[in-house]
C-alpha cells in the first residue's frame, strides 16, 4: 500500500510538469514556422468539419487556392519541402483538416522522420487531431516516442486531449486501463483539457471524482507524515491546474456561466480555486459587477482570494472606491484585502487616505490599513508614520510596525530616529537591535569610504 501511495503521488507531480510544458509549448514556443493554428480553434473546426458531410472517418478537404495557383489535397510532401512559412503554416492546416483515419499514421511518421519528432507546436495540433479521428491509434503510435519522456509526456496529452473531446468515454476508458502510475497521472490532464473544451460540466465530475479517489488513497495509506504532505501539496497543486483548465473554459462561454459555474460547486477548495479565478478574470472586464457578485459571498470562507482579486482591480482604477468596497464587507474578510488598496491610496492621496483611518472604529480591518498606511509613510514622514503605527491596537501589528518605521527613519535621520527611540514603545531589546544594526552599517560604509578614498 505505501509503495502504491508513493507512486500515486510521483505521477501527480509528473501531471503538473507535463501540463505546463504542454501549456508553454502551445502558447510561448510559436516561431513564424510553428504557429500554425491556434490549438483551440483547429479542435472546433475539425468538429464541425467532421459533423458536415465527413464519410468514413473522413473530412472533406479545403482547396488550396492563391499561393498554389491550383486545387488539389496537400501531402505531407509538400508541406514538409515549402520554404515560405506563411505557404507553409496554410499548407500544415490543410493537411490536418483534411486527414483521415487512413493516412494519420503515414503522417506521423513522416513528420518524426523528417524533423525528429517534428516542430513541437506542429506536432501538438497534428496529435490533437489524430486523437479526435482515432484516439487508440495516436495513443498507440506514441509509445514510440520514449527517447524523450516530456516530449512524450507532451504529445500524450496533445492526443488524448483530442480523444477525449471527441469520445471522452472511450479516453477516460483508456485511462482506467493504464497500470503505470505516471503515464496515468500525465495523461490525466489531457482528458481534463479535451472535456473542458466539449462539455466543462462533464471535467468538473471528472476532476471531482478523481480529487475523492486520490483523497481515499491518501487516507487509506501508510505513509509517513512527511510523505503525506508531499502528497499533499502535489495534489492540490494539479488539482488547481485542473481547476484552471476548466474555469477557463466555463469564463469563455460568458462570465454568467462561469459565476453560475462557481456557485454550484461543493464547498472547500475545490470552490476556493473557482471563484479566485472568475474574480480575476470577471474583475478585469467589468470590475463593478465583478465587486457585486463577490461581495454577495464575503462573508464565505471560499471567496477569501475572489475578495482580494476584486480589490486589487479595483484599486488599479480607483484605490479610495477599492479601499472603501473592502471596509463595506464583513470584517472576516477585511483585513487581507485592504492592504494593497491603502497603499496605493497613501501613495496618490495621503491626506485624504489619512482621513478615512481616523474615521474608522477600531478592528482588525483598521490595523491593517493604518499598517499599510505606515508603511507606505515612513520613508517620506517617519515621524506621521511613527505616530500613526503606535495607533495601531494589536500589539504584535503595532510592534512589528513600529520596528520597520524606526529602521527606516534611523536610516533617513539617525539623530531625530534615536531621540525617538525611548518614547517609541518599543522594548529595550528591540530598540537596542535597531541601533545596533544601524551603527554595523554605517561602520561598513565609512571602511568602504575610506578604501575609496586610499585608492
Amino acid at each position: 500500500m505505501k509503495k502504491s501511495f508513493i507512486l500515486h503521488a510521483i505521477w501527480l507531480s509528473v501531471a503538473v510538469i507535463a501540463f505546463l510544458y504542454g501549456r508553454t509549448s502551445t502558447q510561448s514556443a510559436k516561431g513564424p514556422e510553428d504557429s500554425a493554428i491556434e490549438v483551440k480553434r483547429t479542435s472546433k473546426s475539425l468538429v464541425t468539419r467532421a459533423s458536415k458531410g465527413s464519410q468514413a472517418g473522413k473530412r472533406p478537404g479545403l482547396s488550396l487556392s492563391g499561393a498554389r495557383g491550383t486545387q488539389s489535397r496537400v501531402t505531407i510532401s509538400q508541406f514538409l519541402n515549402e520554404r515560405d512559412p506563411l505557404v507553409a503554416n496554410q499548407l500544415f492546416a490543410e493537411l490536418i483538416l483534411s486527414m483521415d483515419a487512413s493516412n494519420a499514421q503515414s503522417i506521423f511518421e513522416d513528420l518524426r522522420k523528417r524533423r525528429g519528432d517534428g516542430s513541437e507546436a506542429q506536432m501538438t495540433l497534428f496529435l490533437r487531431a489524430w486523437g479526435q479521428l482515432d484516439g487508440a491509434s495516436a495513443m498507440k503510435a506514441i509509445e514510440g516516442m520514449s527517447r524523450d519522456p516530456r516530449r512524450q509526456a507532451q504529445a500524450g496529452i496533445a492526443a488524448i486531449t483530442g480523444w477525449a473531446s471527441a469520445d471522452p468515454e472511450g479516453a477516460k476508458a483508456h485511462l482506467e486501463g493504464i497500470e503505470n502510475g505516471m503515464v496515468k497521472g500525465v495523461l490525466a490532464q489531457g482528458i481534463v483539457n479535451g472535456l473542458a473544451s466539449s462539455d466543462p460540466d462533464a471535467a468538473t465530475d471528472f476532476v471531482l471524482e478523481l480529487d475523492q479517489a486520490q483523497r481515499s488513497a491518501a487516507e487509506n495509506s501508510s505513509a509517513e507524515e512527511g510523505e503525506r504532505q508531499w502528497w499533499d501539496r502535489g495534489r492540490a497543486y494539479a488539482f488547481d491546474r485542473q481547476l484552471d483548465t476548466i474555469a477557463t473554459a466555463q469564463i469563455e462561454r460568458g462570465m454568467s456561466n462561469a459565476t453560475a459555474w462557481a456557485e454550484q460547486l461543493p464547498e472547500g477548495t475545490i470552490k476556493a480555486s473557482a471563484f479566485d479565478r472568475v474574480a480575476d478574470q470577471f474583475a478585469r472586464e467589468d470590475p463593478a459587477a465583478a465587486a457585486e457578485w463577490v461581495k454577495r459571498h464575503a462573508d464565505q470562507s471560499y471567496a477569501e482570494r475572489a475578495v482580494r482579486e476584486v480589490a486589487e482591480e479595483l484599486g488599479r482604477e480607483n484605490p479610495e472606491a477599492a479601499v472603501r468596497w473592502v471596509a463595506d464587507l464583513p470584517e472576516v474578510t477585511q483585513s487581507r484585502a485592504i492592504n494593497q488598496s491603502m497603499e496605493r491610496w497613501t501613495r496618490e492621496d495621503p491626506v485624504s487616505a489619512g482621513n478615512f483611518l481616523r474615521e474608522m472604529e477600531p478592528s482588525a480591518s483598521r490595523d491593517a490599513a493604518v499598517r499599510s498606511y505606515a508603511n507606505e509613510l515612513d520613508g517620506s514622514d517617519p515621524q506621521m508614520a511613527a505616530e500613526w503605527a503606535a495607533s495601531i491596537a494589536n500589539d504584535e501589528i503595532r510592534s512589528e510596525t513600529l520596528n520597520g518605521v524606526a529602521r527606516s527613519w534611523i536610516r533617513r535621520d539617525p539623530e531625530e530616529a534615536r531621540a525617538w527611540l525611548p518614547s517609541s514603545g518599543l522594548s529595550a531589546e528591540q530598540q537596542e537591535r535597531i541601533v545596533r544594526d544601524a551603527d554595523r552599517r554605517q561602520q561598513f560604509r565609512d571602511r568602504f569610504r575610506g578604501r575609496g578614498n586610499d585608492e
